[in-house]
């Protein structure tokens, strides 16, 4: 079996954990948390809305690090930051505790294990079947919404929220460490392997996306102008328009993912569901996100990642319309299946496309640049949809 799908099945169980543990859990812990300290919705999501200021502007010097030092080293510190957070977290007695925590520990910790090394690492081991290998790994991120959801909502209820952060604490340290000490490797070409398994380095395939004139035109659209974007420079990257293209389309998909899969939980309890059917519902966008996954990363590799980008973002439209308007449990669940879907390709679309444009030699330092570039759209979904 070639090493690179050790490479993702490590990125998909720290995708798992950094943001099962995190972001999916985290509308479970609202009505506890408000319990608590007497805070407001808007209050509590102001704590996410901080770790997700923290990781994107630590996004671009983290792409750096990634593309030039050890990940293995990188995700280790992270997991170590991440866990001792959850630990704190355990502890607080006052809100801004909480947010301080979020802000630092957790924050850091987050973005050091989460989607910049982990897809950065699938991206460097693929080059044809990026696509789907991406689709893989990212399914970690679907898997933890569709299990940790009720999950926590059960240990909430049986031994309480704080003891529920002393365990994800202690479980993010006991599973990842060794699998990312073990297996990870920044590159194929530190085994002496190449990208996908191949015996010697091949050509790009025909359809690359590559640098024209228009937005995500085809290298057999623009064959005369074709170059080698494995080449690509930071420099080179964040003066193409595809840059702020993908920049501007993916801040906008993910300012409706945070405010969806933030609230949908709180919502639901005010439309009368318990917190378990809430949760399920959570659970239920998440379950077939993992769907979405793969076959987002199948058109990826063998029909458009363009196309794949409109049909996921016609799918979150459409599920979001369902959500807002549904009062009926079956009208609710139709529009999270139908959210969740497109949902289920953002992530491995977005780093589908960055591969495509720009090559895997920058990969980290161009999605790491991306990231504060996105924040201003991505973070007001948080604290508006509240």
């Amino acid at each position: 079996m070639y090493y690179g799908w050790k490479i993702v099945g490590v990125s998909f169980t720290a995708l798992f954990i950094s943001i099962g543990f995190l972001f999916y859990s985290y509308g479970v812990f609202f009505l506890a948390l408000e319990e608590e300290f007497g805070s407001s919705r808007l209050g509590i999501s102001l704590g996410l809305a901080l770790m997700n200021l923290t990781m994107g502007l630590m996004a671009p010097f983290l792409g750096k690090a990634v593309d030039r030092y050890s990940i293995r080293t990188i995700m280790l510190v992270g997991t170590c930051l991440m866990s001792t957070g959850f630990l704190l977290a355990a502890q607080i007695t006052a809100l801004w505790q909480f947010y301080l925590i979020l802000a630092t520990l957790l924050g850091v910790g987050e973005a050091m294990l989460g989607m910049i090394p982990s897809q950065t690492l699938v991206a460097n081991w693929f080059i044809k079947n990026r696509g789907i290998a991406l689709g893989i790994a990212t399914m970690g991120v679907s898997a933890s919404g569709m299990i940790m959801a009720p999950v926590s909502s059960k240990l909430i209820e049986v031994i309480g929220w704080r003891y529920t952060f002393i365990v994800y604490g202690i479980t993010s340290m006991v599973v990842v460490i060794p699998l990312v000490y073990c297996f990870v490797v920044n590159r194929p070409e530190e085994k002496g392997l190449f990208p996908d398994g191949e015996s010697a380095p091949d050509a790009l395939p025909p359809g690359s996306l590559v640098e024209s004139e228009g937005a995500f035109e085809t290298e057999d659209q623009k064959a005369a102008d074709t170059i080698d974007h494995h080449s690509w420079s930071f420099r080179q990257a964040v003066t193409n328009k595809n840059f702020w293209a993908i920049v501007i389309t993916f801040s906008l998909c993910m300012h409706c993912i945070g405010a969806v899969l933030t609230h949908m939980i709180p919502m639901s309890i005010d439309r009368g569901l318990t917190n378990t059917q809430a949760a399920m519902l959570l659970s239920l966008s998440a379950g077939v996100g993992v769907v979405g996954k793969v076959i987002f990363g199948w058109i990826a590799d063998h029909i458009d990642t363009r196309v794949g980008v409109w049909i996921s973002i016609a799918f979150q439209m459409s599920g979001v319309f369902l959500i807002s308007r549904g009062e009926e449990m079956l009208l609710m669940q139709i529009g999270v299946a139908l959210f969740g879907f497109g949902m289920g390709g953002v992530v491995p679309l977005w780093g589908s496309l960055i591969g495509e444009v720009f090559g895997r030699e920058n990969f980290g330092t161009i999605m790491g640049t991306m990231s504060p570039c996105m924040l201003p759209i991505q973070i007001t979904g948080l604290p508006l949809a509240g």
